[in-house]
């Protein structure tokens, strides 16, 4: 390798002035778009972007342009999904693209090094490829000039085609989209696909509305999941929360970045579990996470939380921070090793490919093989684990920690304060309210504009992307939770102030993941599109679906639920089981559209027994796509929406359970609540 120097890339930041600059100077650009979490990032920075001659010849040659993932994603999305025109590999990251000066994308990679190199497997570097596609373009300008134009016609049309395929709505979609789900699960660990395995946790949510409704297939699918994923070890089982996928199909291995949007998303999916389930483990899972969030995340600021946590310390770590040989374990606990060690699968061989001797914390038999095995009670075995876990949270406290992003990004907030409120509700957590309700508080005073719009993330005091359809169906939707919990209008004017901006985003074929061509043109113009289809989580176009749909019947405006509607047929005659896997999201929006809005209303005064009764019971419950509301006689805006939807006042406490505006007979105590909900589900 040449001799690293202290000189470094001139990166460019994004906007029109790069594209210029690169036309002016007659020069391809290189874009490099990473995130803070990113170990394959962090790789080739170190070996490839610090490299002497990588460095010198990228300044001299091309227009260097960096940008962060998680900070501008419609502009990583829109360079993810070009198709290049020299043949190349697909996206990932970081990735490498060489862009033209009108903003077409030559060549894409991943991790290069900086020249051919077989530890890496590379039969070509960073330089040779450089040199290769500078040559062809300066020798075939006009033919890739010709060949982009047909390109970007072709991409519109196809992009109109698959967006725009209207159909009735009805249940044969959901029952094809979990065939495709059935098809692709995985029966012996549970989850979906071979390795690398990711949670998909919109399939999960999907299972989970599926199992409420009496679909055992579905519920067995789901149970067997989240068992897997809870023992395995992309759980963290020291320090809670989740990592960001397996590397292995039987959740072992993970790539150890933690992510907020797949914590938050697999926190309310746990919580939700239990109240389906009763599991004590999906409980145990839950509040670690929850504990993790208000940590590491910040949560416990109540200022918002962070966006993720690195995986590692160093460009030559792997994971080091969460793994252990069998020594540190020994260290840590003491004489609890023999127990600890057992139970967590550690051995002197470790599970780390390149990290011999480190293991990777998992559970591999149920608790009561392992208390039989080792001779104790279940009970005094879950006591030894759980003291052995604080030792080693306690060990790990003293190792250097990998980074945290501390970046407040909307949506991924929206996602959190969603989750902390269902744990709240399901599990009976006060204190995940406050969190909550502090947290969006705090973010409805500091990252809106003028319009209540919220921006993607504050730096310094600037909103910086503001409008984004992610930031704003996942904030409107933390905010109907609020409204839900606490009977706050204010919550629900916040909600309806975004729930229109988002009506607005809907195209001239009425789909939300379709938006139109920027009106500003220009080779840094991006389309902000974002698709049907979830990728790590909920496609923001089905969540908004979900939004404006429970936003028209609690604001009382049909244009929000006809909006909603009409974004949803716009698909539905695209939905395919061979596309399952990544439609899980927009069957959710139509299993809404079909049965929802479902809600539980709790009616009698504050300080009721009966109605605080029926309320923490209705709150135990998951109700899919749902929320529980108590209304108090004493309160006007409530006084005057229950009338409004045709309902007299009960002379004691009662609980509606409805469908929409038609509601079941009055459940007066907790049975009988519970025979209503039975009786929900039969309509469904």
């Amino acid at each position: 390798m040449a001799k690293t120097t202290k000189t470094e890339i001139r990166w460019r930041t994004w906007g029109q002035g790069v594209f210029d600059e690169a036309r002016a100077a007659d020069k391809l650009i290189l874009l490099d778009s990473g995130a803070t979490w990113c170990h394959w990032c962090h790789v080739m920075d170190h070996q490839t972007y610090e490299d002497e001659e990588v460095v010198r010849f990228v300044n001299e040659r091309f227009i260097p342009l960096r940008i962060d993932r998680d900070r501008l994603p419609e502009v990583d999305a829109r360079f993810q999904s070009a198709m290049a025109l020299m043949s190349s590999q697909a996206g990932g990251w970081p990735l490498t693209a060489v862009v033209t000066p009108d903003g077409h994308v030559l060549f894409k990679a991943t991790f290069l090094p900086p020249r051919s190199d077989p530890a890496f497997g590379a039969g070509t570097g960073l330089i040779e490829l450089l040199e290769t596609v500078d040559k062809h373009w300066r020798e075939n300008r006009s033919a890739i000039a010709a060949a982009a134009a047909r390109l970007d016609e072709g991409i519109e049309r196809e992009f109109r085609r698959i967006y725009s395929q209207p159909g009735k709505i009805s249940d044969e979609q959901i029952q094809m989209v979990f065939s495709g789900l059935e098809q692709a699960y995985d029966s012996q660990h549970g989850g979906f696909g071979a390795a690398p395995k990711f949670f998909n946790p919109p399939a999960l949510e999907l299972l989970e509305v599926l199992a409420w409704k009496g679909n055992e297939h579905a519920a067995a699918m789901l149970t067997k999941t989240l068992d897997s994923i809870r023992r395995g070890g992309v759980c963290d089982q020291v320090g809670g929360g989740f990592h960001r996928y397996s590397v292995d199909e039987r959740w072992h291995v993970p790539h150890f970045e933690k992510m907020a949007c797949d914590n938050a998303a697999l926190l309310a999916i746990f919580a939700n579990a239990h109240a389906l389930t009763g599991k004590k483990t999906f409980r145990q899972v839950a509040l670690q996470t929850m504990e993790w969030a208000m940590d590491v995340l910040g949560g416990g600021g109540r200022k918002g939380f962070f966006a993720s946590q690195d995986a590692d310390v160093g460009p030559e770590d792997d994971g080091d921070y969460f793994t252990w040989t069998s020594e540190e374990v020994r260290v840590a606990v003491g004489e609890l090793s023999e127990v600890v060690e057992a139970y967590y699968d550690v051995d002197e061989q470790g599970d780390m490919r390149d990290r011999p001797g480190r293991n990777v914390l998992r559970v591999i038999k149920p608790p009561d093989v392992q208390a039989r095995l080792l001779g104790i009670n279940p009970e005094e075995l879950a006591g030894q684990i759980e003291q052995g876990r604080r030792l080693l949270q306690a060990a790990r406290a003293r190792r250097p920690a990998p980074g945290v992003d501390k970046t407040v990004f909307a949506d991924i907030n929206g996602m959190m304060i969603d989750a902390f409120l269902t744990c709240h509700e399901r599990l009976g957590e006060g204190p995940a309210r406050e969190v909550a309700i502090a947290t969006l508080d705090h973010l409805l005073d500091t990252l809106r504009d003028e319009r209540g719009v919220f921006a993607h993330y504050r730096q310094g005091g600037t909103l910086m992307n503001v409008g984004l359809l992610a930031d704003q169906a996942w904030m409107a939707r933390a905010a109907l939770h609020a409204f839900a919990v606490t009977g706050e209008e204010k919550y629900l004017q916040a909600a309806t102030k975004l729930g229109r901006y988002i009506a607005g985003l809907a195209t001239d074929f009425g789909a939300l993941a379709g938006s139109p061509q920027p009106s500003t043109p220009g080779p840094a113009a991006t389309r902000p599109a974002v698709g049907w289809e979830d990728s790590a989580g909920r496609s923001p176009a089905s969540l908004a679906v979900s939004v404006l749909l429970d936003l028209g019947h609690w604001a009382g405006d049909d244009t929000l639920s006809a909006a909603a509607t009409t974004a949803a047929e716009s698909f539905a005659g695209g939905v395919k089981r061979d596309w399952a896997l990544f439609l899980a999201g927009y069957t959710l929006a139509l299993e809404h559209v079909l049965h929802g809005p479902r809600s539980i209303l709790v009616v009698g005064p504050k300080g009721d027994r009966t109605a605080a009764n029926l309320l923490s019971a209705a709150r135990r419950e998951m109700l899919p796509g749902g929320w529980t509301l108590a209304i108090d006689p004493s309160q006007e805006p409530q006084r005057r929406r229950l009338e409004q939807w045709g309902h007299a006042w009960p002379a004691h406490a009662v609980a509606y359970v409805c469908h929409g505006k038609a509601c079941l007979a009055p459940a007066q105590s907790v049975s009988q609540l519970s025979q209503r909900l039975g009786e929900l589900r039969k309509l469904q």
